[in-house]
């Protein structure tokens, strides 16, 4: 079967708020073996023939962090590469992708929507999650709940179990056919979504499952990025010695241009 062409949301507009109690640093943008988190989510994709095109959403004003997080790969891109800014939700932020890939003149029949935190895809689980997407249309991948599952009631205490068998936890790339995903995220009236599968599905969509992956986790707490707290600290001072650096150059520019303009004055 051959694989259709498709195009890439990567969210990464997020604040990273569960992940350091730190001054704000981005976890898509410290390292793992090498390479940033954020590379490592999108570098599979590339990887998948049919791939056109590919949007990076980032939080409003991080535009330059979010170039230098993805290496080289704008660079290399032969397909339509953007970097958009997102908003403090994630329903926002991929509905702003979205609309930016309205406006590509470029073909493709689905959209693969997946987590800039998730650094572990591989391109057999984007292609076996694209190939159930043909089936039905929407397609996550997914795994079995293995662990005991009970709740719990109002006083804390366990109340009941909970029957297992039905229960899967999902993963992304999350994939849809583009007409039925630019549908559902124009009808959607809701509130924040958990994910764009329940946007999908309340659009009255069919969304099946692939199999997901154990190594296809989220980077969610400090501890999933070994020496994470030393590399927060590093970016943080090379950050502020970039802004002190580009304050600087700006201020330069400033009196350069004060200058020249009571040179002109004192011609008149």
């Amino acid at each position: 079967m051959s694989i259709p062409p498709f195009a890439a949301v990567i969210t990464a507009a997020g604040a990273s708020s569960r992940f350091s109690g730190k001054e704000s640093v981005k976890k898509e943008y410290l390292s793992i073996d090498g390479h940033t988190v954020l590379y490592r989510a999108v570098r599979p994709f590339f990887d998948v023939p049919s791939l056109a095109a590919v949007i990076v959403t980032c939080p409003e004003e991080s535009e330059d962090e979010t170039v230098v997080a993805l290496e080289d790969l704008a660079d290399i891109a032969s397909i339509p590469f953007l970097i958009v800014p997102g908003s403090v939700t994630r329903k926002e932020s991929v509905k702003a992708a979205l609309e930016s890939l309205r406006k590509l003149q470029v073909p493709f029949d689905y959209i693969a929507v997946h987590d800039g935190a998730r650094p572990y895809a591989t391109p057999q689980l984007i292609i076996s999650t694209l190939a159930a997407a043909t089936v039905a249309g929407g397609a996550v991948p997914a795994l079995r709940v293995t662990d005991a599952v009970k709740r719990l009631g109002k006083d804390g205490l366990l109340a009941e179990n909970v029957d297992r068998a039905p229960l899967i936890t999902v993963q992304t790339p999350q994939i849809f056919r583009r007409t039925e995903l630019l549908d559902a995220y124009d009808r959607y009236q809701g509130m924040e979504a958990d994910d764009d599968a329940a946007v999908f599905i309340a659009a009255g969509y069919s969304c099946t499952v692939s199999r997901g992956s154990v190594d296809n986790r989220k980077i969610t707490y400090l501890s999933d990025i070994p020496d994470a707290e030393a590399q927060i600290d590093e970016y943080i001072k090379a950050r502020d010695e970039g802004r002190k650096s580009a304050a600087a150059v700006r201020r330069m520019r400033e009196l350069m241009q004060e200058g020249r303009g009571n040179e002109s004055g004192d011609r008149e």
